[in-house]
């Protein structure tokens, strides 16, 4: 079942990962072979595990610096489709100024044969300086924001329609064109990620959904209302179900763990923050909340985006996200796999049960329920989870 549509009223939790960084490494030769292995290796792994504790999906992201071994997140993907079964998986992003649109929209198609129609396309621009040295040339902000447009229309038709052309610019599809491998789901889960209004609203009037990370809830909530406003102005029924909100976790059975595996999070994206940045060299994004570092924190390089605490206080913290967003999709990740087994222990079966369509488990029957997943060793399964719903 999808992450999206069916089930409106439903919290579906993604897992997202960036490759390299859950090495736990602390000092990585980035640039050894053998290294950057073992974080493709992992990844795999992971996608298993997560299907294994019951995740709804898992998303790997991209980038092209060193530290990320996830320059090509839809091989990633495919890897991880022939070792698993049920979980959802999907790019957060795709970075389409860099591909041929045509080649994207094959590449979803063929992800989505190779996983049983699992598989979800989120798009985002990218971010200028990495889509720069990707691309092997200097393209401005304006070229990049007019191949975004050339390339999302582009995907768009090459996913709807038959013997499509296209008079584009960057792009241009002169001979009626059908991709070789279309996807079994119809239409194709697609997203995109951006902080934008604009973003939201080229989303909204082809029925895709958004992804989110910079801006406050008052901001999310904001940017959801008006893309249900546009959505529905081009005949599409739009909800929370189709925004997805993302957070990193530093979760730990007591607040001391949770001190130290929050500790292991600041270290692992400041590592990334001074390699991406390259000694000054390449400016860090402004409007990317990945990269953003709450500068009102004691600690140095915690992310603004990264929530701490015992699984009660998580589960407050992304109860808030749930009530002041909107968004009934959270895109989070944690930065080892025993954070990922106890979120999806102690944390996901709370939210997914006060949060169920129709009521609002609260006070003594919602800590009951946490107790009880706290003392139960992590077992295989589903643990309810609405993908085999």
């Amino acid at each position: 079942m999808a992450l999206l549509g069916e089930e409106i009223g439903t919290v579906k939790f993604v897992h997202t990962y960036g490759a390299g960084l859950h090495s736990g490494d602390t000092d990585p030769d980035v640039h050894d072979p053998r290294w950057q292995q073992r974080q493709v290796e992992d990844f795999v792994e992971f996608a298993v595990v997560a299907e294994e504790l019951g995740f709804d999906g898992v998303t790997v992201t991209e980038h092209h610096a060193p530290l990320m071994t996830c320059p090509s997140p839809h091989l990633l993907l495919a890897a991880a489709a022939v070792k698993t079964s049920r979980i959802r998986l999907g790019t957060a992003v795709t970075v389409l100024p860099l591909y041929s649109p045509v080649r994207v929209a094959e590449e979803a198609g063929t992800l989505d044969l190779l996983s049983g129609g699992r598989f979800e396309l989120g798009l985002g621009r990218g971010i200028p300086g990495e889509a720069q040295i990707a691309a092997g040339r200097n393209l401005s902000d304006d070229d990049l924001k007019r191949a975004w447009l050339e390339g999302v229309e582009v995907v768009n038709r090459a996913l709807t329609q038959r013997d499509f052309t296209f008079a584009g610019e960057f792009f241009p599809v002169e001979r009626p064109t059908t991709i070789a491998t279309r996807p079994l789901q119809d239409p194709l889960p697609v997203w995109l990620g951006g902080t934008s209004k604009d973003t939201m609203r080229l989303a909204a009037a082809r029925g895709w959904n958004v992804m989110r990370n910079f801006g406050s809830n008052a901001d999310h909530r904001d940017a959801l209302e008006d893309y249900i406003k546009v959505a529905a102005e081009h005949g599409y029924a739009r909800s929370g179900a189709n925004m997805m909100i993302e957070r990193f976790v530093a979760i730990g059975e007591t607040g001391d763990q949770a001190e130290r595996n929050l500790d292991r999070l600041i270290q692992s994206f400041g590592q990334f923050l001074t390699l991406y940045a390259a000694g000054g060299r390449r400016p860090l994004p402004a409007t990317d909340g990945e990269f953003r570092v709450d500068t009102g924190a004691a600690r140095e390089n915690r992310p603004a985006i990264a929530i701490s605490g015992t699984p009660e206080q998580i589960v407050t913290a992304l109860q808030q996200v749930i009530d002041e967003t909107g968004a009934r999709r959270l895109l989070i990740e944690t930065f080892s796999r025993e954070e990922a087994r106890l979120f999806a222990r102690a944390v996901i079966p709370v939210l997914k049960e006060r949060n169920a369509t129709g009521q609002r488990k609260a006070g003594d029957a919602v800590n009951r329920l946490l107790i009880t997943r706290l003392r139960r060793p992590c077992e295989g399964g589903m643990h309810g989870s609405a993908v085999d719903e």
